[in-house]
């Protein structure tokens, strides 16, 4: 499917809490699959895959049941007390051939030099508009601000944007510019 991480699933039979705790005892993690249409699905990952997608921050999945795969995001994680061991998992099924035409917000990182020239930022646009598949729609997109100098700007075809993702906006639309605060605008 792609470069995903594949987390093997096996379909759980017996429910309840003396099966979970049991599940847990042996290093596996409860977990319900849903969506897209399909059955839900009990089932039990390995734990040390769990660790694994934590370690990673990725939200996107290739889950394996009973030989079918199927792209996934994590829904939801359910920790323990103290917040060191995941105890749940539950992982919803996506169309991996969706895609989405979004509105995506502008997050400015950094400062710039030429702030200490005089200069002052205008963020003329708050967001960029991309089309990516509906699975991996970003929070928002980093516009790196250090470089900048009086006069210089950031358009929209500067950005660096996630893998999947194709910008939509005007590559010439200006989104950030640095002006000089000394001189009336």
């Amino acid at each position: 499917m792609s470069q995903d991480l594949l987390l093997k699933a096996e379909r759980r039979t017996t429910l309840g809490t003396v099966e979970t705790q049991r599940l847990r005892s042996t290093g596996r993690v409860p977990a319900n699959i849903y969506g897209m249409g399909k059955p839900g699905v009990s089932a039990s990952v390995c734990g040390d895959a769990v660790v694994k997608l934590v370690a990673t921050l990725s939200s996107v999945v290739d889950v394996e049941v009973d030989g079918t795969i199927d792209k996934a995001v994590v829904q939801e994680l359910q920790w323990d007390v103290f917040s060191t061991k995941v105890m749940h998992v539950d992982l919803r099924r996506v169309d991996p051939n969706g895609r989405a035409t979004v509105d995506v917000a502008l997050e400015l990182r950094g400062e710039a030099v030429g702030l200490k020239d005089g200069g002052a930022v205008r963020q003329l646009q708050k967001v960029v508009r991309i089309d990516c598949p509906d699975y991996r729609i970003p929070k928002s997109i980093v516009v790196r601000m250090g470089a900048l100098q009086i006069g210089d700007t950031v358009k929209a075809s500067e950005l660096h944007l996630p893998e999947h993702a194709k910008l939509v906006t005007s590559a010439d639309e200006v989104l950030v510019e640095l002006y000089d605060s000394r001189k009336v605008v």
